[in-house]
């Protein structure tokens, strides 16, 4: 692995950042999302605040990985900062610790930037996996109202919310694990150095600076937002599918959770 970016030849297409904190156990399975990748011009960035480095991220082998450790804990926004100030590309992608993103992800997040000559793209719609109830589901940001199911620490519950509830009015612009976006975005307005939306803050600002911003549905399972006992915030799903129909047309997905319940049990992020 190497540590300095200068060491590396090649300019990068995107860069992956990564903040991470104790989550030594999750991060094999991160580096394979970005290993598979099928847009090879790419570099991963990692911070890690963690109380000791990571192991795993010191034996890695591979010139598009920088690791950096650093020794006193900072804010997620923060973390995020000083990867895009790292990054050599010009679009930068979030990669959380905890998700799978398909090999085609990156490829299909840049079309979409490039085809809607946007600063930023995200994910309007997206599959979700609770660790907690075992149970998969999909939910659309764009819709408001109607049943959703309340997915959290605590045992799930239904709720029916009315057209005229303002709950959601801005939660599209949250969920940051599915954020890529142009360096200048990020340069004319960092992260707020804070651990709690720090996402939804920065999209909100760019939006107001006049972002062009794109959102559009996964329903092809680029990406599967995976929630645990310390997840924040709640989670809304529409709909919860069965492990059948999982399994029959996104086994990617079944895959990807059978390497999580190999896992030990979920810690704070």
């Amino acid at each position: 692995m190497t540590n300095s970016p200068t060491a590396r030849r090649d300019a990068p297409v995107v860069s992956v950042i990564t903040p991470t904190w104790q989550r030594e156990a999750m991060l094999p399975n991160a580096y394979r999302s970005f290993a598979h990748q099928d847009l090879r011009a790419c570099e991963w960035i990692v911070i890690d605040d963690s109380a000791r480095p990571s192991a795993f991220m010191q034996g890695l082998d591979d010139p598009r990985v920088l690791y950096r450790h650093v020794p006193q804990r900072m804010s997620t926004g923060a973390k995020r900062n000083l990867a895009v100030a790292l990054a050599r590309a010009e679009v930068i992608a979030h990669f959380d610790d905890g998700e799978y993103y398909a090999p085609d992800y990156l490829r299909t997040m840049c079309a979409q930037l490039s085809r809607r000559g946007a600063d930023f793209v995200k994910l309007s719609a997206f599959f979700l996996y609770s660790r907690v109830y075992g149970q998969f589901g999909w939910w659309d940001l764009l819709r408001k109202s109607g049943l959703h199911f309340h997915w959290s620490p605590l045992p799930m519950v239904a709720l029916n919310f009315p057209p005229d509830h303002t709950a959601f009015a801005d939660n599209h612009s949250g969920y940051g694990f599915s954020y890529v976006y142009t360096k200048r975005l990020w340069a004319a307005g960092p992260f707020e150095p804070c651990s709690l939306n720090e996402d939804g803050q920065f999209l909100r600002a760019a939006l107001e600076r006049g972002a062009n911003v794109a959102h559009f549905p996964d329903d092809v399972g680029l990406c599967l937002h995976v929630l645990h006992a310390h997840s924040t915030p709640a989670s809304f799903p529409q709909y919860l599918l069965p492990d059948a129909l999982v399994t029959r047309h996104f086994p990617q997905f079944a895959q990807s959770v059978e390497a999580l319940r190999a896992l030990p049990p979920d810690r704070p992020a």
